[in-house]
């Protein structure tokens, strides 16, 4: 991580840069994170100057406890903005440091509570099985990408799927959402195909012509919890530059998704811009919202 005179130069290199964020795009206004962190980088120029920061912050008291946490995070929030916005895989989880709770600035608890803590999110009154940070995170991502294809595996009760049908149509462009499980959900919409498939014998769920012909960009989302090397390996030969690919709830397939790309080095880049907008990996699809290069 950044450290003495190199911390004090980065830092004030940051803050012109979110001051002219602010002042341009932003129309003037800040964001929360905005204020927080020009007022962070102000008290710490208030420190000895011929002193670094880390052992200015070391001799405070335990009453500014704060001031050492807030310290911490802007020295990983620079050493990430460091590595760009797209990055390999393999850097991306082996460089130290990660987060402040293992590969995640957020932890457990917040985690598990950002689906919901009494009830789930919800689209059109169906059960949304979405954390918060997605529900923000995916329609940026659309908007963005522009998909003319979403392959979705794991439609539950297919909200997802009509959410991301409506987003599209929303946003007024042309998209088609086919969306597998073991079950078809009851629900339709004019622009979501529901397969009844098995992500075990991934092979057989989709016609070859189907994903030879259907349109770029893709967004695919695998949210089915099987076979997850497997549906990787067979999508890849389909697969175009640009093209994304989401693994959701990947903290416990990170054996699979390592697997996959350390066949395919430099094939695909972790988009840090989605997978830490709101603190390193604070969303399901940890390390894992992936770009095809």
């Amino acid at each position: 991580m950044p450290q003495g005179d190199a911390l004090k130069e980065a830092a004030r290199r940051l803050a012109a840069e979110f001051q002219a964020k602010m002042e341009g795009p932003q129309g003037g206004v800040g964001t929360f994170a905005d204020h927080a962190l020009l007022g962070f980088i102000a008290q710490l120029e208030q420190l000895d100057p011929a002193a670094s920061w880390e052992d200015s912050v070391a001799q405070l008291s335990s009453r500014l406890e704060g001031l050492r946490l807030a310290l911490q995070r802007l020295q990983l929030l620079l050493h990430r903005r460091a590595q760009g916005r797209f990055v390999d895989y393999q850097e991306r989880t082996q460089t130290a440091p990660a987060g402040l709770y293992g590969p995640c600035d957020i932890g457990y608890f917040d985690m598990v509570m950002s689906q919901g803590a009494f009830d789930c999110l919800r689209w059109k009154g169906m059960p949304l099985f979405k954390t918060v940070y997605d529900f923000a995170l995916y329609p940026m991502i659309l908007w963005a990408l522009k998909p003319r294809t979403v392959i979705e595996l794991g439609s539950g009760t297919g909200a997802s799927a009509l959410w991301l049908a409506d987003l599209t149509a929303l946003f007024g462009f042309s998209s088609h959402v086919y969306s597998v499980d073991l079950q078809q959900p009851a629900v339709r919409h004019e622009h979501v195909s529901f397969i009844q498939g098995d992500c075990r014998t991934i092979d057989t769920v989709f016609a070859d012509a189907l994903l030879r012909e259907a349109a770029h960009p893709w967004m695919l989302i695998e949210d089915a919890h099987v076979n997850v090397y497997g549906v990787l390996r067979h999508f890849h030969a389909y697969l175009e530059r640009g093209d994304y690919v989401i693994v959701e709830d990947s903290a416990s397939k990170q054996d699979d998704i390592r697997q996959f790309l350390t066949q395919e080095p430099g094939g695909y880049k972790v988009d840090t811009y989605y997978t830490d907008f709101f603190g390193r990996n604070a969303t399901c699809a940890q390390d894992s919202i992936l770009m095809r290069a």
